[in-house]
């Protein structure tokens, strides 16, 4: 059995419970113990880099971030890499995409160095969710004219017709960007040859850490490519059937009875 040198985790969904919480004392408990056994743990999220420290808040021990679905690696507060996607593709993109009435989402973002933007006049299907996934907002009048370092273009569509969308996406635009369903009616669009395997892979090898010493949780599309890569790959049990389908492992629990935690204890203790 190839001995786990890295733990790298999806947030919502997957790490955190419904109510986007996570069993504080035994995750602090644990990531003495993964110090310990010289395991790295790593935050593998489509989110951008502010969230998730503010997610993480209660254990600052967790110092490693592989943000915006692989585009930017941040470890102790260095940017180690970052990939992005050229501002005359986004706003290309941002410009058919707003043109054609089967594509038009709810609400379009940018996820840049300095900002989320949206459109002042946008709508949000959930004003209170768009809060707090987003806490650096900025609102601008037009998308096209935006200038800054861009991860990610962010919309939001029916919930079932993600995976289409992303699907009609992609091939609108091949070779440009990778379309991906994050879930809760979401989807990212990163740089064509971007995902959270090319993330975590970059991030491992800096390490001199290898593919197959990685174990990694996810419950969603965008998470698909970094499971199927690693050694480990582990699908949660509420997630969807195609990150189950190239799963190594399905979590016994959920991602409401602390499913992440029960195989990191199992890895800890040489189980998996």
């Amino acid at each position: 059995m190839t001995k786990i040198k890295m733990i790298a985790t999806d947030v919502d969904g997957t790490f955190l419970d419904q109510a986007r919480h996570y069993n504080q004392p035994r995750f602090a408990r644990q990531l003495k113990a993964l110090g310990a056994a010289n395991i790295h743990f790593v935050v593998a999220s489509g989110n951008h880099l502010g969230h998730l420290h503010r997610v993480f808040a209660p254990t600052p021990a967790v110092q490693t971030f592989v943000a915006e679905n692989g585009g930017l690696i941040v470890d102790h507060g260095q940017t180690l890499f970052e990939d992005i996607i050229p501002t005359p593709i986004v706003h290309q993109i941002v410009t058919d995409i707003l043109a054609d009435d089967t594509l038009r989402p709810q609400v379009l973002r940018l996820s840049g160095a300095h900002g989320t933007y949206i459109n002042r006049r946008s709508h949000p299907s959930d004003p209170t969710s768009q809060a707090y996934f987003f806490n650096n907002i900025v609102l601008v009048d037009d998308l096209t004219q935006v200038a800054d370092t861009f991860y990610k273009i962010n919309g939001e569509w029916p919930n079932d017709t993600i995976q289409h969308i992303a699907s009609r996406l992609n091939h609108r635009f091949p070779g440009q960007i990778n379309a991906m369903a994050s879930g809760f009616g979401s989807i990212d669009i990163v740089a064509a040859h971007m995902n959270k395997a090319v993330g975590v892979t970059q991030l491992a090898k800096s390490w001199d850490i290898t593919p197959a010493e990685i174990a990694a949780f996810g419950d969603n599309d965008n998470d698909r490519d970094m499971l199927a890569h690693v050694g480990l790959g582990v699908a949660m049990q509420n997630g969807t059937d195609t990150v189950k389908a190239v799963a190594n492992l399905i979590t016994p629990a959920d991602n409401n009875h602390d499913g992440v935690l029960d195989i990191i204890d199992s890895i800890l203790a040489g189980e998996v």
